[in-house]
């Protein structure tokens, strides 16, 4: 991969991202090499607003990843954070509706949650665990919430590390589970919020995660990979990080999704410049196993279709896609989106894979 130092041709021209703060990537971040065709120009920040300039972005002919070039520098980037949810204190949990049909099935899905992992959320209705598993996307949803953890035994222990944790939500659910969960992230606010919770949570430094060998049992890192400069790099840290038989659960957006093919540019997924690369399903599955992973396993965040395209629809016509919503009420569309996301998993939203650590 090859990063240059700021040059004034016309192809890197960015106006309002300042100059010293850009760094070009000419090959590809995944794989190294140099052919590319320009997949889009003139990208902007119109989700959370908070980097200025115009992007570009360009797709590898050899891996078909994309990446952007130019990128603003480890340095700048916290700028396009400025107004991200990680700043956010609240866990967000779970609402119960009210309303007849709607409280059985929030209860329900409680009632899954605590029988599949463990968790102790009220109310419940014991219908659950042989209702929810009748209604694919719904489970899928739960599953992928839930990040498809192992359920442990009573009186066991186990160490989980969430990379990239967000406002901490996934942490505290961890604990509820009964794993010994922490997390690192290379924001620092979001550290300090995860921090005020009293979450187990430490800040990474800008030169990796700085992780000790075979230390946790799993690891889940949720659409973070495409945050970072360096996602091989991470992606091996993260292995040796793994005890022997230890568990991965990763997830990002598609790059070959049935939404970016129909949304384009104003696909939700892009979110320029945070999202520094992206992936193919079967291009990170691939880099996995060169990492040294095996019995790699492709699962369904259900349910995902109907927060994808109502944002991405609101990118297409200049709306406000962090605000769109539906009422419950989807378009015929989307549900036939979300039935093929079920039975065509490469052309699903977000890839999300579990993977294992050989054992020794």
């Amino acid at each position: 991969m090859k990063i240059n130092a700021f040059s004034e041709s016309e192809e890197h021209k960015n106006d309002c991202w300042p100059a010293c703060d850009l760094e070009f990537v000419s090959s590809c971040p995944v794989c190294g090499r140099g052919r590319r065709h320009l997949l889009y120009a003139d990208l902007r920040d119109e989700i959370f607003r908070a980097a200025q300039g115009s992007w570009k972005m360009y797709q590898c002919e050899d891996c078909y990843n994309a990446w952007l070039d130019p990128r603003p520098t480890a340095a700048s980037i916290g700028r396009a954070y400025a107004s991200y949810y990680t700043h956010d204190p609240a866990d967000h949990p779970i609402v119960r509706r009210k309303g007849g049909i709607r409280t059985i099935i929030h209860d329900a899905m409680n009632d899954y949650r605590n029988t599949r992992y463990g968790l102790e959320i009220k109310p419940s209705t014991k219908i659950g665990r042989w209702i929810v598993p009748l209604f694919p996307s719904i489970k899928a949803a739960i599953d992928s919430q839930c990040r498809h953890l192992p359920r442990l035994k009573d009186g066991t222990t186990a160490r989980l590390l969430d990379v990239g944790f967000g406002n901490g939500g996934f942490l505290r659910l961890a604990e509820q589970m009964g794993w010994q969960a922490e997390g690192i992230d290379f924001d620092q606010e979001a550290v300090a919020v995860a921090i005020s919770k009293g979450l187990k949570a430490r800040c990474a430094n800008a030169g990796g995660l700085d992780l000790h060998a075979a230390t946790f049992d799993v690891i889940t890192i949720s659409h973070v990979i495409e945050h970072v400069y360096n996602p091989i790099g991470v992606l091996e840290e993260l292995f040796k990080a793994l005890k022997p038989g230890g568990m991965l659960w990763i997830e990002t957006p598609n790059l070959d999704s049935k939404g970016h093919s129909y949304f384009g540019r104003n696909w939700r997924g892009l979110e320029p410049p945070r999202h520094l690369v992206l992936f193919g399903g079967q291009s990170l599955i691939q880099i996995l196993e060169k990492c040294g992973f095996e019995k790699i396993e492709r699962k369904w965040r259900g349910l995902c279709v109907f927060d994808v395209y109502p944002a991405s629809e609101a990118l297409k016509n200049g709306g406000d896609p962090l605000r769109i919503s539906r009422q419950g009420k989807p378009p015929l569309r989307e549900i036939l989106a979300e039935l093929e996301e079920m039975l065509v998993p490469r052309k699903r939203e977000f890839i999300t894979l579990v993977a294992w650590k050989p054992c020794e």
